[in-house]
């Protein structure tokens, strides 16, 4: 009987009590200072932390000790350096990365709200009797260890990130990331290549502006994926797959056949494709590390992937008459008159969004959408080029007012859609808000 009550007033206390203190802090820390909330006052903690002889913390690692993306850690330092409380800076030694640290009045904020804790220990150690305040430690390290231990818990199963190639993550980026990426082929007069194995995106380009041949693009079968899987899963983990939009190919059919004979496998139909899939996977990549499970991740990219605004200009339609998305007559009139298509993809399909006459104007179309959609900057932003780097970065450095404050990735369009693209191809993948 006495376990039993035990076993309620813990349960009401974790249930109801934590929360109410929790509550009570806010509420405290709302009063004064009056315009920062609890969270961000956690932040300011991890920001003081991480912090070393006033030295600012990087954003990245002050990020990764609370356990979210940089792109929201990033969000929640925008408002605290408006609000005073932080500063950044930009890391000297590389300029991508950002630092930051607490000003004066976050500082003070701080110390207030330690003020609070103090006083609230020591009125409730005033009304305890030696013995019950070592029986009070005990306890606080018992609970201390039982999360700890479901923390570990939760994150021993392991959680593997695959994607097919058409993502576009270069090689280099997905060995750093530990993603496994699943060639797709390439047929190119009558040969078969496995794109970025057999076939570099700078070679495929110049194979293209060379031949007459349309190359042409093969789905991954529902046997190949199965092997993958297997291959996988045999040591326990959990597998999270993202393939090309099934509107686009039949992969993502291919993959949800191989999951129902592979147990713990949960393919993903990103209903996107080059920097909009690869985009899915990066966040994948953040929620992996930061210990969800695949069910938590494959979740949050099916919301996701409806939010994806993928926008890009083709400065030929030679390659989309050869595969037969444009007829003849449409693509020698393009020729003619200049014409830039601007594509999406919605419903997972690439759709026409508009056109413009030359390069620039193509670019100011681009900066519409993102003025249309905004960019939910917690998310980060991929660009990319089909053999166009100066185009990619020319059009980053015309966008950088609206991308500020947003972790940016450049990339390739690979093979499997620079068959469709044709060099020159040059856009950016974000989730709108």
């Amino acid at each position: 009987m006495y376990i039993s009550g035990v076993h309620k007033e813990l349960t009401l206390f974790l249930s109801e009590t934590l929360h109410s203190i929790l509550k009570l802090e806010e509420i405290w820390v709302r009063g004064v200072p009056d315009d920062i909330s609890f969270k961000e006052m956690i932040s300011l903690k991890a920001v003081q932390r991480m912090m070393k002889d006033d030295i600012p913390a990087a954003a990245s690692k002050i990020a990764a000790a609370l356990r979210v993306t940089p792109g929201t850690f990033t969000a929640s330092v925008d408002l605290l350096v408006k609000k005073g409380y932080l500063i950044r800076r930009r890391d000297e030694k590389d300029q991508r990365s950002v630092r930051v640290l607490l000003t004066d009045k976050g500082k003070l904020a701080i110390e207030r709200c330690m003020e609070f804790h103090r006083k609230a220990a020591a009125e409730i150690l005033k009304s305890m009797t030696n013995k019950e305040a070592e029986v009070l430690m005990e306890a606080t390290k018992k609970l201390e260890e039982f999360y700890s231990e479901k923390e570990a818990a939760k994150n021993s199963i392991n959680v593997k990130l695959y994607a097919d190639s058409s993502c576009d993550l270069s090689p280099e980026e997905a060995k750093r990331h530990n993603v496994t990426i699943i060639p797709m082929n390439i047929t190119f007069d009558d040969k078969i290549y496995r794109q970025d194995i057999d076939l570099s995106a700078a070679k495929f380009y110049q194979m293209l502006s060379e031949s007459k041949t349309t190359p042409m693009t093969t789905q991954l079968t529902p046997f190949e994926l199965e092997e993958v899987y297997k291959e996988a899963t045999k040591d326990g983990s959990e597998v999270v797959a993202i393939h090309l939009s099934s509107a686009l190919s039949g992969t993502y059919q291919s993959a949800h056949i191989a999951s129902c004979e592979v147990s713990g496998v949960y393919p993903v139909d990103s209903k996107n494709a080059t920097m909009g899939s690869g985009l899915l996977v990066r966040i994948a990549i953040k929620m992996r590390d930061e210990g969800k499970s695949a069910k938590e991740i494959v979740k949050k990219l099916e919301e996701l992937r409806e939010k994806v605004m993928l926008a890009a200009y083709i400065p030929s339609l030679k390659f989309l008459v050869r595969g037969g998305r444009v007829s003849a007559a449409a693509g020698f009139v393009g020729g003619v008159m200049n014409i830039y298509p601007i594509i999406t993809v919605k419903d997972g399909a690439v759709k026409s969004m508009d056109k413009a006459r030359g390069k620039n104007a193509a670019c100011k179309k681009l900066e519409e959408v993102i003025k249309k959609h905004e960019i939910d900057k917690q998310y980060g932003m991929v660009f990319a080029h089909a053999a166009a780097p100066e185009d990619m970065q020319n059009l980053k450095q015309n966008l950088e007012s609206l991308t500020e404050g947003c972790e940016i990735v450049d990339s390739t369009i690979g093979a499997v859609i620079g068959t469709h693209t044709g060099p020159g191809a040059v856009g950016f993948a974000f989730i709108a808000q």
